[in-house]
């Protein structure tokens, strides 16, 4: 049985971390220039203040 090469691992291994890392910088420099959802108004946010109810029992 051959010897473990963990030199060659770690290569491999930091080589696919770079492209994950690669990959995610593709797609956050993709969504930042999308001017279609840059465009449009966040729908998730509430209109207006919400009531407000009184946390104490006074």
């Amino acid at each position: 049985m051959p010897k473990p090469n963990y030199r060659l691992a770690k290569k491999q291994k930091e080589q696919n971390r770079a492209a994950r890392q690669l990959e995610k910088q593709q797609r956050r420099a993709a969504r930042a220039n999308s001017p279609a959802e840059s465009a449009a108004p966040p729908q998730d946010a509430p209109a207006g203040p919400a009531e407000a109810t009184p946390m104490s029992g006074a």
